[in-house]
């Protein structure tokens, strides 16, 4: 996808995540356990500074610098600030710029994409609270799901990961356009293709309600043929 659609679309998504999260620091998200607003605030302010970072590094070596450290308090605002920093480095660095990233493509891409992808989740986790939900470009929450299976499906921050799969394959049809993904567990690793094809499970839906399932937010709105379990299986790989 144009990296310029996916900048719009991370300040349009940070932008209504945190004018939904202001004045709600205690309030529990019940999809995310354990979190409350200020705790997916100081997550996504801790993602942001130590993205920056990478950025400004302009490295393309592992950084041994640990992730910033929230606030006690006001980290809404201080994972705002964060934002704002963020939001200029990828503004003014080319995207074909080599980084280090923890995905395949290393490069400026890969943040820009991630970023937005990142605050699209968390921006509907906080819209779920009160249940009004801004509306979301099919084309790129299918982008999204591109990038998860490309991405955190496959790769990790955490280079000593071994990956586990469930074990059957998974079809997933988009219904708001085109979009089709075929996804085959090969002990640690997996094939995909984008193909209309059987899978030991199919799931139907709209490309924003796919890319919720894939990490694991249950969204309405899915059709699921074959084994409930199986498809609840690959619907909680998500870190």
């Amino acid at each position: 996808m144009n990296h310029e659609k996916l900048i719009k679309s991370f300040e349009q998504f940070a932008d209504r995540m945190f004018t939904v999260a202001k004045g709600k620091d205690s309030e529990v998200i019940k999809v995310c356990p354990g979190w409350n607003v200020n705790d997916l605030m100081a997550h996504v302010g801790r993602v942001y500074g130590a993205v920056t970072s990478v950025i400004e590094s302009k490295s393309i070596e592992r950084p041994t610098t640990p992730f910033p450290t929230p606030p006690e308090s006001s980290q809404r605002e201080w994972a705002m600030s964060n934002f704002s920093s963020l939001l200029e480095a990828i503004k003014q660095t080319d995207p074909d710029t080599p980084l280090w990233t923890w995905g395949k493509d290393q490069n400026m891409r890969f943040f820009i994409r991630r970023m937005a992808h990142e605050t699209l989740i968390h921006m509907r986790d906080v819209e779920s609270i009160d249940g009004e939900f801004f509306g979301v470009d099919g084309d790129v929450a299918s982008d999204g799901i591109d990038e998860y299976i490309d991405g955190t499906l496959q790769h990790s921050m955490n280079p000593n990961k071994e990956f586990t799969y469930p074990d059957g394959s998974i079809h997933l049809h988009r219904t708001d356009g085109k979009g089709e993904w075929l996804i085959k567990p090969f002990g640690n690793e997996i094939v995909v293709t984008r193909e209309h094809a059987k899978g030991d499970v199919a799931v139907r839906g709209s490309a924003l309600a796919l890319l919720l399932f894939l990490w694991g937010r249950n969204p309405q709105g899915l059709e699921i043929f074959g084994e409930p379990d199986l498809a609840q299986a690959w619907g909680s790989l998500a870190p």
